[in-house]
């Protein structure tokens, strides 16, 4: 129990650091009526379909009228199979602009909100829209570290029973080894349990009073974690018999032994995909590869951690030591390899490292993995020449790796840089002069700086013009330009932008809505190639 304590403590110090409603990868990518759109007449529903499924309750979709009062009828669902766009019916019919607000859970389990607008008949000034509610912070500290205890159980039980089956097959009859394998299968089972039971909670706002919500249940079990949820269940459960009879068995036959592997990595890749599946590998670019990438990362996170603590704490003999310290290696490299294309595939570039929260997280995970690979090369050393003196060695390794094993906790809530803004800068006032935002994708022939025009700089419909440029101020086209509006001080937002291409270089919104005055963030997404993107983001005074 202080074993597991111990890694549990170093998860929790990085889920509290970050506790809070994070961001996530589901994108709207279009509504009907479309953002700033003026209709001739009124839609009986206003819908939103978004990059991946989500979540969304019954009020998730709030239209707020021109003169401030309720135009929907509080009956929001998803209107397609895939779960992936969203509406309510539209109960009024008067003219003039109409602000839509929207609350929903990403596929990863994050929930997300916005705001558009879209007129009928005429535009007019836009009623005030209330912040959306920013959640308990009681709820997201209890819901990460539920999170984080299905981390560290995990990690434990995979990687002390791997360790058992091939390292040390006597070992499953110490006393210490069995309490380890079986705290960490009733650690994962109840924690899995209440992070699907706050999952609701969380997603809606709310706080722990809607604990036992059955609506709130009901809707997280129709999402990606819902489904991860009941497979680890299972997969727990049919995993019990399989531990007592690994804990039961002192030696194997060889046929034996081939038979009870199979179904350990079915085990193993069962319980890791349930993370895979509703986490930042099943959202975005390149999920096919991303998803069997992470699972596999997961898989050698877990052996190589729990195998740590197995052989700090037991004390196996010299034969189990040096079996893992091959299996070690071999997680290392695996972990290095898969790390290597999670990183690139959340990144985005390099300035993304400082520029964002994702990117300072990793640089603290690679300096901790740094760290702990330097402690298991002094391991493997001394593994050779004198098992006696490697308790120490072994010891910083494992604190080492509980580190990495927060920081990995960490940037499962953070918002992934790829998506994230890339800079923001001074609050200044639009001028026909505009701004210039630099830009660099990481490719050939990725940068260049954009010139960006809003005006007048009024709420209500505005010019937005965007010109790229090259290095050199000679305008050119790039593969794809997006532009999204944020109004951080009222949770207002990202607002997707409908650009039109107008020239060579020209991207043009000629009537953008902005519902609200304040300072908002212009993030501009730029992308050179299939691989290569980055966002320029800057800030606007609107009146």
């Amino acid at each position: 129990m202080r074993t597991f304590l111990l890694v549990l403590a170093g998860v929790f110090a990085a889920m509290v650091a970050t506790a809070g409603q994070a961001s996530a990868h589901a994108v709207l990518e279009s509504t009907t009526p479309t953002n700033g759109a003026v209709v001739d007449s009124a839609p009986t529903r206003v819908t939103l379909t978004f990059g991946e499924a989500v979540q969304v309750e019954p009020d998730g979709v709030h239209v707020i009228a021109p003169d401030g009062s309720s135009a929907d009828n509080g009956k929001t669902d998803h209107i397609d199979g895939r779960g992936e766009t969203v509406g309510v019916p539209l109960t009024s019919t008067a003219q003039g602009t109409y602000t839509v607000s929207w609350h929903v859970v990403s596929a990863d389990s994050h929930p997300i909100s916005g705001a558009f607008t879209f007129s009928i008949g005429h535009a007019s000034a836009a009623a005030p829209v209330a912040a959306p509610s920013s959640g308990s912070l009681a709820v997201s500290i209890v819901y990460w570290t539920a999170r984080g205890i299905e981390y560290a159980a995990f990690a434990l039980l995979v990687g002390s029973v791997a360790f058992v089956f091939w390292c040390w097959p006597g070992g499953g009859v110490q006393r210490g080894v069995r309490r380890l394998i079986g705290y960490s299968w009733l650690a994962l089972l109840l924690a899995t349990v209440a992070g699907a039971l706050l999952q609701g909670p969380y997603g809606a706002g709310a706080g722990l009073d809607r604990l036992f919500d059955g609506n709130l249940f009901s809707s997280t079990l129709d999402i990606a974690l819902g489904t991860g949820v009941i497979v680890r269940i299972v997969v727990l459960a049919l995993a019990a018999p399989y531990l007592g009879e690994l804990l039961a068995t002192a030696e194997w036959t060889p046929d034996r032994r081939a038979v009870f592997g199979g179904i350990g990595v079915l085990l193993l890749n069962g319980l890791a995909w349930t993370w895979s599946m509703s986490g930042h590998a099943a959202a975005g670019f390149q999920a096919g590869l991303a998803m069997p990438v992470d699972v596999l990362h997961l898989d050698a996170m877990g052996i190589w951690l729990g195998g740590l603590v197995v052989l700090w704490r037991a004390k196996p003999p010299r034969v189990a030591v040096q079996r893992f310290s091959q299996v070690a290696f071999l997680c290392v490299g695996v972990l290095v390899a898969t790390g290597t294309f999670q990183s690139w595939r959340q990144l985005g570039s390099w300035a993304g490292f400082l520029d964002t929260e994702y990117g300072r997280l990793l640089l603290l995970k690679i300096a901790a993995v740094l760290v702990v690979l330097g402690a298991a090369y002094f391991s493997r050393k001394w593994v050779r020449e004198r098992v006696g003196a490697l308790r120490r060695p072994v010891l910083i390794e494992t604190a080492g790796a509980v580190i990495v094993l927060g920081l990995t906790a960490a940037l499962v809530n953070a918002e992934p840089a790829r998506t994230a803004e890339a800079a923001t800068t001074p609050v200044v006032q639009a001028t026909p002069d505009g701004q210039t935002l630099p830009f660099d994708t990481g490719g050939a022939g990725g940068k260049g700086n954009l010139k960006v025009y809003i005006t007048p700089a009024h709420a209500g419909p505005n010019l937005l013009d965007v010109t790229v440029e090259d290095p050199t101020g000679t305008p050119e086209d790039v593969a794809e330009l997006t532009v999204n509006l944020t109004l951080k001080e009222r949770d207002v937002g990202p607002l997707k932008i409908d650009m039109q291409h107008v020239g060579t270089g020209r991207y043009r919104a000629a009537e953008a809505q902005i519902p609200l005055a304040g300072a908002w963030q212009v993030a501009i997404t730029v992308r050179t190639s299939d691989v290569d993107e980055t966002t320029a983001a800057g800030m606007w005074s609107v009146s």
